[in-house]
């Protein structure tokens, strides 16, 4: 489900500073989705994914980079946008810091929209592909990611991690067969897993969603090393 709060409902929540709890919430739309996305103040009570750090390095694994410390006054500029772009951008032979892409354009005041991060891509690395993408409510999204990882895509995502907050990640790997295995994902300078029947529910009401994603249509020259079990 898609969410847009109002200026109340963000101006309330930066004032209890939940954005500090992931540096990297959000929590608002721009004018420019309005046509893309359902307007709901709904906020998200699902079930949270917890992520388990595994390591700072993965065997055929590009570096993953660290998140740059939260900015403004309540922290509100979180930057794990940027920084799951980076960490995309690194699967492709691209030494492109989080900074680089934050310098670049890809963050929004509160957090980084799905949006304004597809674009960045678009408009910095063209020749990649990239774009923001959707599954429909009920769609197998576990399949989806598999998929796209067997064909040497990894995927950029935003998932809750709270109420309003939110975070992105970098999907490289699948750990285990059947319907409930553990994906291994890229953030704050090392590698995760998380298990599925957690990160479903919370990546499916992800900002622009249901399940919004961003993908390239360029395969990446390590996709040998985007292990799928399963």
């Amino acid at each position: 489900m898609s969410r847009k709060v109002s200026l109340a409902t963000v101006l309330a929540s930066l004032l209890v500073v939940s954005f500090a709890a992931t540096g990297c919430a959000s929590t608002i739309e721009g004018e420019e989705e309005e046509e893309e996305v359902a307007e709901t103040e709904e906020a998200y009570t699902g079930r949270l994914a917890e992520m388990v750090r595994i390591g700072s390095s993965y065997p055929g694994a590009p570096r993953s980079w660290e998140q740059p410390p939260s900015e403004g006054i309540f922290g509100q500029n979180g930057y794990c946008g940027a920084t799951a772009a980076a960490n995309l951008l690194s699967w492709y032979g691209k030494n492109v810091s989080p900074r680089n892409a934050i310098d670049d354009g890809c963050w929004s005041y509160i957090g980084t929209r799905p949006i304004t991060l597809a674009r960045y891509l678009q408009n910095h690395h063209a020749s990649l592909g990239c774009s923001l993408g959707r599954m429909s409510w009920n769609a197998d999204a576990l399949t989806g990611v598999r998929n796209s990882l067997r064909e040497g895509r990894p995927l950029v995502v935003v998932f809750m991690t709270g109420r309003l907050e939110a975070h992105w990640v970098t999907i490289m790997g699948v750990r285990g067969r059947g319907y409930d295995p553990k994906l291994v994902v890229m953030s704050w300078g090392g590698f995760y897993t998380v298990q599925w029947s957690d990160f479903r529910e919370a990546w499916r009401a992800g900002y622009s969603g249901p399940y919004p994603y961003i993908q390239c249509t360029k395969q990446s020259p390590l996709a040998s090393n985007l292990r799928v079990d399963g």
